[in-house]
């Protein structure tokens, strides 16, 4: 056998090799291209280390600072003026709160009422209990609640902030 002839054993882990090669650069392209199209909620549990359990009927409910009068905010988690922060909001029947955005992504989860969700170019859509929005940071938006009172639930991946805008059509 010379040197150039390949031992039928030794080219078929070659052929092994190589398509273990290519597959792992198809799965790293792919993982490359689908990042920004993979939607992956913030997830700021990671960091917690013990359980938190909460009943909502016993929190500490403070005016909502920044927005007209009759928002509540009860925090959860964290410390929103410096880090990722979980919360519960409580909005009279009729509340609108104000236009506005945030420089973190915002993710809500409305628990009990009817609210209209409004976009920045004065699209409303009326969602129900129950419904889940994740904004990414700078969405701006409002909130209508409904006939009945609103409670909710935000999640925040960064401090929380509350940068009013002009309403739409203004």
């Amino acid at each position: 056998m010379n040197s150039t002839t390949l031992r039928p054993w030794k080219y078929s882990r070659i052929k092994v090799m190589a398509a273990l090669v290519i597959v792992m650069v198809a799965l790293a392209a792919m993982l490359l291209q689908a990042d920004s199209a993979i939607a992956v909620p913030p997830v700021i549990a990671a960091e917690n280390t013990e359980s938190i359990i909460t009943d909502l009927s016993t929190v500490t409910w403070s005016p909502y600072p920044g927005v007209p009068k009759g928002a509540e905010l009860a925090v959860l988690r964290g410390d929103p003026a410096t880090e990722p922060s979980e919360s519960v909001a409580r909005l009279p029947a009729g509340y609108l709160f104000p236009h506005h955005y945030h420089t973190s992504r915002e993710l809500l989860i409305f628990i009990e009422g009817d609210f209209t969700y409004i976009t920045d170019d004065g699209t409303m859509q009326t969602l129900n209990t129950n419904a889940y929005l994740n904004l990414p940071s700078g969405t701006k938006h409002s909130v209508r609640c409904g006939a009945e009172p609103c409670l909710l639930y935000a999640q925040y991946d960064g401090p929380y902030d509350l940068i009013l805008s002009p309403p739409p059509g203004s």
